[in-house]
């Protein structure tokens, strides 16, 4: 079992590995999900290679963003030279990247990053047929899923121990980039979870943090996560000091090593737990999702600040953990035999290196002193290495300048450094998913979308469209057509399986037309099926260059394009199984928590369901309860609207998407009647959202 540890920059890399840490995972300049944080040079992550290989560490590489079809090549250019250095895995968000990761670089992991949205064994089966060595699945599972997903596929696992927790499933988050144009899918979140918010109908007048989780501390529970079978045990926090990292690996690693090695002396010392909650832990902690689903326990109601910072504490960490690099014992053994040329045998551990360098002279006056010999050979600096044992052969007196001498001490050490840095084999994994066979049925026409039967008889009464109704719907009123497309849940969890493959069957019973899927795990059901059904794939699964359009296109009848490209992002990679959303409220979060129940109490299938919530400047936000699968979505304030710019543009009206939520039925036909008739009122409010802007 692996302890991973994050490094914003070079010395929380350093503490890391001080702290006794298996792997660390860092981030370059571009592509990783923590654009604000310090990262590293290219010339600092091939040092970190190095050294951290000298210590049986591994090194991860966060590339876990979107791709834009621009900076496909780029990351590609980027990522090689460090492959060539020998970084031993990727965490990748992207599936343009994933599918072609093992023929562009066959001997690297490629770790598929929570953002990759897996939340189940079905997820992690698609994942692992297109040659994905590790997936990091969705911190929400709970301990009993995981082991399901660890028994049921022979893959490694990664799951979060410890630091700060997303209130949206992590990838399915659009909150900050709807807002204010910072993507989380680009490592550039504003976090608007952490602001304040209250129930429109709570009469308290009281806002609250009902959006913000409490971070994560699962050190009590680490006999269970160690027994779960969990591959790689992941502590979260790029964004935060060299200290915090250092004490929390070092924490971990005492109570991972105390329970492998004496399981019947395990017990937190009260003094660590209290040290871990004053390294940027916030005012509250819990142990996330392993034991349980959501509630307001979860939530950081009052306050989500963080606490103080134990002074005296950071010191101490830093004395011990930061001063300098992790330093290996090696044994030297200089022959320096006049007529001959120099050389130097450096061994460290079962290593063994031999440098030659310049011809040894006769003394002209003064020879060299085997003191002094020792004293050069043994200044090893900011290497990995401290010398213990220095043997000079010197049979009579001799003469080699000083220069000389450290010229082959740095040849030495560069040659150990080198033979001790290769990493080991990588994981086997092979690419076995296959395009799936397309029939004709499924011709080109405006999807429409509904939450209520009345929105779905509205639409109904126009022609020339698809309906396309969410399973909760289509169940409850045994909807049935050829113009009926069947929206799976957008979270699907092991313990939906059930639900989704019963509805899959009634789907086709109704003579439904085509499928929606909205996660992998639908969409690996609906394959695995092999129903005759059409597939449209949501806006959900990104599909943000040619390489993913290209092979979700291939196993799919259409697809959405993702809601974060531009207008001129779209066109780099639209083709004639690509739908565009031209109009709707935005799902702007997607998560296992419910408003609802945090501030009121579990309410199932009770009232309406959709309930609001407000911020700060009275912006109003529906949420939708979905208590079949007791998930929420959370929609922005106001719709999409782009019946013009796909009107003057070069995306046709035949291949777009109108979603419509809380909108009454007459707002859903007036509505209709502009894009369909080209008649009505544009909405009194309404945003371009990414048409023009995109995201960074």
């Amino acid at each position: 079992m692996e302890l991973l540890s994050p490094a914003g920059n070079f010395q929380s890399f350093i503490g890391a590995l001080s702290a006794g840490c298996d792997a660390v995972y860092l981030g370059g300049a571009r592509f990783g999900a923590r654009a604000y944080a310090d990262n590293f040079t290219e010339e600092e992550i091939v040092k970190a290679i190095k050294i951290a290989h000298i210590n049986n560490v591994k090194v991860y590489l966060t590339v876990n963003t979107l791709i834009k079809e621009r900076e496909y090549n780029e990351v590609i250019d980027y990522i090689r030279p460090l492959y060539e250095a020998g970084l031993d895995g990727c965490i990748v968000q992207d599936l343009g990247l994933i599918v072609r990761f093992k023929d562009l670089f066959p001997e690297m992991e490629c770790h598929v990053s929570t953002q990759g949205f897996a939340t189940g064994t079905e997820s992690v089966k698609f994942y692992k047929s297109i040659g994905a060595s590790r997936v990091v699945l969705a911190r929400e599972l709970s301990l009993s899923e995981i082991k399901a997903v660890k028994s049921e596929v022979d893959i490694e696992i990664e799951t979060f121990i410890h630091g700060a927790m997303c209130y949206s499933y992590s990838g399915e988050c659009l909150f900050s980039s709807c807002l204010g144009g910072r993507s989380g899918n680009r490592g550039r979140c504003a976090g608007p979870c952490r602001l304040p918010y209250k129930m429109l109908d709570d009469n308290s007048h009281e806002d609250k943090y009902l959006l913000s989780m409490k971070d994560q501390c699962t050190v009590g529970i680490l006999p269970e996560l160690i027994d779960a079978g969990i591959d790689s045990l992941k502590i979260e926090g790029r964004m935060k000091k060299p200290e915090y990292t250092a004490y929390v690996t070092s924490v971990y690693r005492k109570y991972i090593d105390l329970y492998s090695e004496h399981p019947e002396k395990f017990k937190i010392d009260d003094r660590d737990f209290d040290n871990l909650r004053h390294m940027y832990l916030r005012s509250e902690i819990g142990s996330g999702y392993y034991h349980t689903q959501n509630g307001r326990y979860m939530i950081t109601l009052d306050s989500p600040a963080y606490n103080g910072n134990d002074d005296f504490l950071m010191k101490e960490v830093s004395d011990r953990f930061l001063s300098s690099v992790p330093k290996k014992a090696v044994s030297m053994f200089a022959s320096l035999i006049r007529g001959e040329a120099c050389s130097l045998t450096v061994t460290c551990e079962e290593q063994s290196v031999t440098a030659y360098g310049d011809v040894v002279s006769a003394p002209i006056s003064r020879p060299l002193a085997e003191d002094d010999v020792i004293k050069q050979l043994s200044k090893l600096g900011d290497t990995s290495f401290i010398a213990e044992d220095i043997y000079v052969e010197m049979p009579e007196p001799a003469f080699l300048p000083v220069k000389a001498l450290n010229d082959l001490r740095r040849n030495a050490i560069t040659e150990l450094t080198d033979a001790m840095s290769v990493k080991n084999p990588p994981l086997t994994s092979s690419v076995t998913i296959k395009a799936r066979e397309h029939n004709d049925s499924f011709v080109q026409k405006p999807i429409v979308m509904v939450h209520t039967k009345e929105q779905y008889d509205v639409a109904c009464s126009f022609d020339n469209i698809y309906v396309c109704v969410p399973s909760e719907l289509l169940l409850k009123h045994d909807l049935k057509g050829d113009n009926i497309i069947a929206m799976l849940p957008d979270v699907i969890r092991i313990k939906d399986y059930g639900y989704v493959k019963n509805f899959l069957k009634q789907v086709c019973n109704n003579n439904c037309c085509a499928v929606y899927v909205r996660n992998l795990e639908g969409l690996n059901i609906v394959l695995e099926a092999n129903v005759d059904i059409n597939i449209v794939v949501g806006s959900e699964i990104y599909t943000a260059n040619n390489a993913s359009a290209s092979f979700i296109a291939s196993l799919s009848d259409a697809h959405v394009a993702p809601l974060e490209l531009s207008q001129h992002e779209l066109k780099e990679c639209y083709d004639g199984n690509t739908y565009i959303y031209a109009y709707g409220k935005l799902p702007l979060m997607h998560t296992s928590n419910c408003v609802l129940k945090t501030s009121h109490g579990c309410m199932k299938h009770k009232g309406n369901a959709f309930v609001y919530i407000k911020d700060r400047t009275d912006t109003v936000f529906p949420v939708y309860r979905n208590c079949d699968i007791c998930s929420n979505i959370i929609y922005n304030s106001v719709p999409t609207y782009l019946n013009d710019e796909i009107g003057s543009s070069k995306f046709s009206k035949e291949r777009i998407v109108l979603s419509f939520t809380d909108e009454s039925a007459s707002m859903t036909k007036n509505i209709l009647s502009l894009f369909l008739l080209k008649v009505g009122t544009a909405p009194d409010k309404f945003t371009k959202a990414y048409w023009k802007r995109g995201v960074e």
